[in-house]
């Protein structure tokens, strides 16, 4: 059995092993996942004494995402029984090929709770291709409800936004009113993501949707997720108004989690605003109300924090850090600790205390099998070592290793969209990497044939030809006297451009995140800088950052990003 031990359900009839599931397909739909374990795990038990291949994988699905959420299974416990599960299958059975099906996507929706996007797709590809062949619509949503939302973790928009399409085809064949609502819910998602157009108005059909259907859990996500998209677009008064409904629904719903993303949405609010003072008071007032609950709690500590540290400055928000560590501590609350612990390591000044403090951190993620805070803290510590001038050490070099010999083998091939998935994993694993990391990895295919290997690059962003430039309407730009229309291509590109120009820059000194050509002034570029808060001891005492010089010469490459490249704006 899958855990715990419970009665023998094998006698109960298949209808009501069925029911039992829709019970906990209901309940993940509602956000409350682990009220989904019971029911699932009943309807696993009939399944396997029937055989019924289909059945288990479903049921086991639902049951391990439930034992997840409650903290019954780490992450890596689940994936384990996915393969066993998956082991035993008789794919020469009359469902052999259909339950295959579904234990792919089963795996795949084990992996995307895990944070591994990467691999949800890979694994729900096959999955989705059944599925569509076969036209089950049923399940056709489902796989892409794990898709959309692991494209949107890898930060690819685009992709996030096509699977969130096909899910509304998908809805309007079944007439199906809540799939199609979070659809568009994934769609508005998408949309702000990519920075495209009438991202708010597909939030707003999901909130139409969900209204008639009385679904506050997807009315509270979709309303939180619309503030996140509203603050991205510095909107800050429509963000506050979003965000309080937000949390006026979750908490008429009783949804704790997102009581506590709402406050911090309206803290993020109010501080865009201007309004530190009021933030932190809805914050500590928010804090309050939700004494006894643990869920959710430590999103509102992260926002007093935050509201702390504008008002009265940063040494006091590191003390108010520090009280809420033990106050979680003593609650027995170890999400809510690894989460401030992590807060905690972000904002000290001092890297070895800061390192340590993420180490521990870290360990008790793995431990308790708490998988976004382990991605995030991972990502911290990487930082952190490379900082220190200690890359071998970085969390994340293995993955960013593994990550480069992907993106180099794409252009081997020539395989451009390959390449381009490539180039999009790597986001945020490029400082675990080093020049010769890079050297090794791509130059040696640059050098085989560099006419050819270089167009493919130019083709991909890395590189553009001249040509004549397009004009624009005079406007200065926040008084800097430039044109609109700025150009732009992917930050990677950059650096990729500037290796296979033979100049390699360490990961500390790629900090021009926005480098832009300005049509209407061949030549001309500018460039967004971003500096790492990391630094040496010795650092510190400087006046100014020492990657700072390069990264702004670095910005006149945007001059190559004068022509429009496809897909991006």
């Amino acid at each position: 059995q899958i855990c715990g031990t419970e009665p023998n359900y094998g006698t109960w009839p298949m209808e009501e092993a069925k029911e039992l599931l829709l019970e906990a397909k209901r309940a993940v739909g509602q956000l409350k996942a682990e009220d989904a374990a019971a029911p699932a795990e009943k309807a696993l038990q009939v399944f396997q004494q029937n055989a019924d291949q289909v059945g288990v994988a479903e049921a086991l699905r639902l049951l391990l995402l439930a034992q997840m959420e409650r903290g019954e299974i780490r992450p890596e416990e689940a994936l384990k029984k996915v393969k066993e599960e998956a082991a035993k299958l008789k794919r020469s059975a009359r469902d052999g090929r259909r339950a295959e099906a579904m234990m792919q996507f089963t795996q795949a929706a084990v992996h995307l709770a895990k944070a591994e996007p990467v691999k949800a797709v890979q694994l729900a590809a096959d999955a989705e291709i059944y599925f569509q062949r076969e036209q089950d619509w049923p399940a056709l949503a489902e796989v892409l409800e794990v898709v959309s939302p692991a494209h949107l973790q890898r930060g690819d928009g685009k992709k996030a936004g096509a699977a969130a399409n096909l899910i509304l085809d998908v809805a309007q064949k079944m007439k199906n009113s809540e799939v199609e609502a979070g659809a568009w819910a994934l769609v508005s998602q998408a949309r702000f993501m990519a920075k495209g157009e009438d991202a708010a108005e597909a939030a707003r059909k999901a909130l139409d949707l969900y209204r008639q259907l009385r679904h506050r859990a997807g009315e509270a996500q979709t309303l939180i997720e619309l503030a996140k998209g509203q603050l991205a677009l510095q909107d800050s008064l429509s963000a506050l108004a979003t965000a309080r409904e937000a949390l006026k629904v979750a908490k008429e719903a009783g949804l704790v989690a997102q009581v506590g993303r709402a406050v911090e949405a309206i803290v993020e609010a109010q501080l865009q605003a201007g309004q530190a003072e009021k933030a932190l008071e809805e914050a500590e007032e928010q804090l309050k109300s939700a004494a006894g609950s643990n869920k959710g709690t430590a999103s509102t500590m992260s926002a007093i924090v935050v509201a702390t540290s504008a008002l009265r400055g940063a040494d006091a928000g590191l003390e108010k850090v520090k009280a809420f560590v033990e106050q979680l501590r003593s609650d027995g609350n170890k999400q809510g600790e690894v989460q401030m612990l992590h807060k905690l390591a972000t904002m000290s000044p001092f890297p070895d205390y800061a390192s340590n403090t993420a180490q521990a951190a870290l360990k008790m993620a793995q431990q308790y099998g708490f998988p976004a805070e382990e991605k995030a803290l991972k990502s911290t510590l990487t930082a952190l070592c490379v900082a220190r001038g200690k890359i071998d050490k970085a969390p994340n070099r293995r993955e960013a290793l593994l990550l480069l010999q992907e993106l180099s083998r794409m252009l081997e091939k020539k395989d451009g969209e390959g390449f381009d998935d490539a180039n999009q994993n790597l986001a945020g694993y490029w400082m675990a990497l080093t020049q010769s990391d890079v050297e090794a990895a791509m130059q040696k295919v640059v050098v085989t044939n560099p006419p050819v290997y270089l167009e493919f690059l130019r083709e991909h962003g890395a590189n553009v030809d001249g040509g004549a430039p397009k004009t624009a309407a005079p406007q200065d730009i926040q008084g800097l006297g430039l044109r609109n229309q700025l150009k732009t291509g992917p930050k990677p590109y950059l650096y990729v451009n500037f290796r296979v120009g033979g100049i390699s820059y360490g990961p500390r000194y790629r900090c021009c995140e926005l480098p832009c050509g300005i049509p209407a002034d061949p030549g001309g570029a500018v460039g967004v800088l971003s500096l790492q808060d990391t630094s040496d001891d010795w650092e510190r005492e400087l006046q100014y950052n020492p990657s700072i010089l390069d990264c702004a010469l670095q910005s006149g490459a945007g001059q190559m990003f004068n022509q429009p490249i496809p897909g991006v704006s």
